[in-house]
């Protein structure tokens, strides 16, 4: 019997797409597995402070994070939605890193313990502890400060590197700005500027370094690091351009700088002296062999006589 080329192409695409939709079922690919970064696992924090548990999550995909703490069940946050309803703890997305942190503010005592992050997936589940500890506060009263170190005088081409700390009262500077001459710096590649800061909770503490790798001339000049509107430092940065040759700079009066009138006068007279001295010898030294020639022929007379 024959058969329409169109009907076969018919039944043969149903077939496919039938398949496809069974594999797609059975063997769900959903890309790679979600996986924890390295982030720290035990974090230490003083009575009153802002405790902040990171979890970094690669290959998230639309899987969702969820904090809880251990022994309960009762998760705190899920996602963007938070359950427990407790201001003091808060949801933190850092998308650069692809962290969702557990912030903790004014921790107390009975805040100690295991906290969980957890990623669900269809088959399991994933999971990374983190454990927090709250001590007990000290009576020691941080001040608020603010200190610049590093380099402040440096060749053309060689590196410098500004170091800026910062501490707060109860709690870090949130960030710390660069300015050099007024203006804003930010981490420039093309430039070779580089930015980086790292913040210590236990010490109330935020440290900000400035790289350049090699400096220009136009590097040269004053550089703030501000912590906040009251709290701010400055120091100025010179650079120097040892390629350029050294001349031997001149008095107006054609003289090599360094000596004067006077140094230059018994110069000159130490030479006449010299001269004279010279040439009287020279004098005395043709007198005495005249006079020994003189001698000579006076002998000889007397001898032919």
């Amino acid at each position: 019997m024959y058969l329409d080329w169109r009907v076969i192409w018919i039944k043969c695409s149903f077939i496919v797409c039938s398949l496809f939709q069974y594999f797609v079922v059975v063997f769900p690919f959903d890309g790679p597995l979600p996986s924890f970064t390295n982030t720290p696992q035990h974090v230490i924090v003083s009575k009153g402070a802002v405790a902040i548990l990171r979890c970094g999550v690669e290959n998230l995909g639309t899987k969702t994070v969820s904090w809880r703490k251990l022994p309960y069940n009762v998760p705190i946050t899920v996602g963007k939605s938070q359950f427990l309803e407790i201001d003091r703890f808060k949801l933190v997305r850092v998308l650069h890193l692809e962290e969702w942190n557990l912030s903790i503010k004014n921790a107390q005592i009975f805040d100690s313990g295991t906290y969980e992050c957890q990623v669900s997936l269809k088959s399991e589940k994933i999971r990374r502890n983190i454990t927090l500890t709250v001590l007990e506060s000290t009576t020691v009263q941080i001040t608020p400060s603010i200190h610049l170190s590093g380099t402040q005088i440096v060749e053309k081409g060689s590196p410098i590197r500004l170091t800026c700390n910062a501490t707060g009262d109860d709690s870090p500077p949130q960030s710390i700005d660069w300015f050099k001459d007024g203006s804003r710096l930010q981490t420039s590649y093309a430039n070779q500027i580089y930015i980086h800061q790292h913040v210590s909770i236990t010490d109330h503490a935020i440290a900000s370094t400035l790289d350049i790798d090699k400096a220009r001339m136009s590097d040269m000049g004053l550089y703030v690091c501000r912590a906040s509107r009251n709290l701010a430092t400055r120091m100025q940065v010179d650079v120097l351009n040892a390629e350029t040759n050294n001349k031997r700079r001149e008095t107006p009066g054609g003289l090599p700088s360094g000596y004067s009138s006077a140094s230059c006068s018994a110069i000159l007279t130490s030479s006449l002296i010299s001269i004279v001295s010279t040439l009287l010898l020279c004098w005395l030294h043709q007198y005495h062999m005249f006079s020994f020639d003189l001698m000579s022929m006076y002998n000889i007379k007397t001898e032919a006589v």
